[in-house]
């Protein structure tokens, strides 16, 4: 069925075409479109998150630098100096746990000029004891100026400063897959930002203002960071960005959640990631799970005052947040591609149907048409000039059948007039020529019988007139019986080519033909053909005769023989170089008596016979004439 209305349909045609480039453009659309979607959005989120990681890193940046400003500048106040060189531990503590308490710092110390501590604000009993190790005292003394960045304090540094602090710099390790193995479960180390700012009396240094932020378990260091970077935005009760603080590969505050809702605090970074920050001391970012969801993740370092990696700085974005928008894009993506899909189906079938019109009322009319209906086809007034033209085309084309019918028609009435005005002649002439050979044959005899006695007598010119007369009339005779050919014809299976050229053989001898070249272009491979071989020779001595009569001046005389390939016929055509016929005696060749030959060179019964000959054998017969360049008749005969 849809073959059939492949090959017959051309609105078919076009529709399953147009879906097929349209499915096809669809397919490939949607998969470029699609890839392209999808690389935009995740080069959109590691560029999100490398932006997000450089904005973390320089608010860790902008902490300490806000906070060695505080600590620079407490340690230039008058009284804390005048305290310092005094050594008034009162006063000195006081101030501190208004530092500590006021900026956030959890640990406040003054030590001299030597690194013995005077007075901390988490503990004014305990003093005395050395931070002449620590590395930010140890440049303080040596430079002279302020120092701050990332360190690590030993848990037994820490605990001296309080038993709060230690219990929040110790941090239970949870394995972690992917993990690097750790040779313990537990992390007492304190990650740590200190900033130490000597105390100047005029250029005396009379001691040193340090102080220190723990970050192990400070969240409201990392919530600070989330709620700047990601303004708490939350996907299916998650937050969509989380920040972390890493101690070597362990979490020591971070807002990433376990399962339990808890701060994911003691978890590890992968080791691939830890190789990566630690090893190769570069930022990693790429798609990580962490603890129990996927993040776009981003990791950069955290270096000491020696410039060794003591921590990570973490962001995060949960995958899911980058999933919606690919799923939202890819929406409506999907929804833009088909609406225009659909919109372009139903303009190009609108545009099929507007334009394939004027082709179906051609192909209904052609079907009307070929029933033997004709009419023209009317043109609609928005039909384009190409539509316009093809219609016009197509009404000059009923126009000329219309036409070759009437002249058919025409041409039958004559023919069949003609042929019943011939054989109306043919019976007439036969009845007259029957009536007329009896006493005709009677007048030769007696009149020849006369000659024979009379001759050497005034009387035989006489006679011989008579007899020579009555031979001419019973040539006129047997000319009317021969176009009317009331004998039965006696047909065998007969060479044309031997039949031409045993005509030829004795036409070749007599003078009419002495300055007539004769050529033969007989066809060998002619089969043999049903006919009466006196008919035939009859045929061909008339042809012959009346061309080297068109040729008295010479000329050439061409008989050729060969099948017509389209019917099968054998074909037989004469030509001669001769005067030719004139367009007007050209209809009336056929006729009987008909003759341009002078009086008594012809009877005008010669070609009526061929063509009665040649109809009384089922061919047909046609001539091609040209006043001065010659003659052409062409006669073909059935082979079967």
């Amino acid at each position: 069925m849809i073959k059939q209305l492949a090959r017959s349909n051309i609105r078919f045609k076009l529709v399953f075409s147009l879906l097929g480039i349209v499915l096809l453009s669809g397919v490939l659309s949607i998969i470029i479109g699609l890839n392209v979607i999808n690389t935009n959005v995740v080069r959109d989120a590691y560029a999100t998150v490398r932006a997000s990681l450089t904005s973390a890193s320089e608010l860790y940046r902008e902490e300490i630098d806000n906070r060695s400003r505080i600590i620079q500048s407490m340690a230039k106040t008058p009284e804390l100096i005048r305290a310092s060189a005094a050594g008034d531990r009162a006063f000195l503590f006081e101030k501190l746990v208004q530092i500590k308490r006021e900026f956030g710092f959890d640990i406040v110390n003054v030590v001299d000029a030597d690194g013995t501590i005077l007075v901390r604000a988490n503990a004014f009993e305990s003093f005395g004891d050395s931070m002449s190790g620590y590395r930010t005292i140890q440049e303080v003394r040596r430079t002279g100026t302020l120092v701050a960045g990332t360190g690590v304090l030993e848990y037994e540094t820490i605990a001296r400063e309080g038993e709060d602090l230690a219990r929040r710099t110790i941090i239970p390790v949870v394995p972690t897959s992917h993990g690097r193995p750790r040779p313990s479960t537990v992390e007492n180390r304190a990650l740590v930002i200190k900033i130490a700012a000597p105390i100047r009396d005029g250029s005396r240094m009379t001691g040193i203002l340090y102080g220190a932020v723990l970050l192990n378990n400070n969240a409201a260091f990392v919530d600070r960071f989330k709620r700047l970077l990601f303004k708490d935005e939350r996907i299916d009760g998650k937050d969509a960005g989380t920040t972390t603080i890493f101690l070597g590969d362990i979490r020591v505050a971070t807002n990433v959640v376990d399962a339990a809702g808890k701060r994911a605090i003691g978890t590890q970074a992968s080791e691939e990631v830890y190789r990566k920050v630690f090893e190769d001391r570069t930022a990693w970012v790429g798609k990580a799970f962490v603890v129990n969801d996927w993040y776009i993740s981003g990791y950069t370092p955290l270096f000491d005052f020696d410039q060794k990696a003591q921590g990570m700085l973490y962001v995060g974005v949960l995958k899911k947040k980058f999933d919606v928008v690919v799923r939202n894009t890819t929406m409506a993506y999907l929804l833009v591609l088909l609406v225009s899909t659909l919109l372009a189906l139903a303009l190009a079938g609108y545009l099929i149907n507007l334009y394939t019109k004027p082709v179906k009322r051609i192909i209904d009319a052609s079907t009307e048409m070929a029933l033997g209906f004709y009419h023209r086809i009317e043109t609609d007034p928005h039909d384009d000039e190409d539509a316009r033209a093809l219609a016009q085309a197509f009404n000059g084309m009923v126009d000329a059948i219309e036409e070759r019918d009437r002249q058919l028609t025409e041409l039958a009435d004559r023919t069949i007039l003609k042929s019943e005005k011939l054989a109306s002649i043919g019976r007439l002439a036969s009845g007259i020529a029957h009536e007329i050979n009896n006493p005709l044959t009677g007048v030769l005899t007696y009149s020849s019988l006369l000659l024979e006695d009379m001759k050497g007598t005034p009387y035989e010119e006489d006679l011989k007139v008579i007899r020579d007369e009555t031979l001419r009339c019973r040539g006129i005779v047997r000319g009317i019986l021969d176009f009317a050919r009331d004998s039965k014809s006696e047909r065998t299976l007969s060479d044309l080519n031997a039949l031409i050229v045993d005509s030829l053989r004795i036409l070749e001898k007599h003078v009419t033909f002495q300055n007539i070249r004769i050529v033969k272009e007989l066809d060998p491979s002619l089969p043999r053909v049903s006919v009466d071989p006196a008919e035939i020779r009859a045929v061909i001595n008339n042809l012959a005769v009346n061309a080297a009569d068109a040729m008295p001046h010479g000329g050439q005389l061409t008989i050729a023989t060969s099948l017509e390939p389209e019917t099968g016929m054998a074909v037989i055509r004469v030509a001669d170089t001769g005067a030719g016929i004139s367009e007007e005696n050209l209809n009336k060749i056929f006729e009987p008596f008909f003759t341009t030959k002078d009086r008594g060179q012809g009877t005008g019964l010669g070609l009526p016979m061929v063509y009665g000959a040649v109809q009384r054998h089922g061919g047909q017969i046609d001539v091609r004439s040209k006043v001065g360049a010659g003659t052409e008749f062409i006669i073909k005969l059935p082979t079967r």
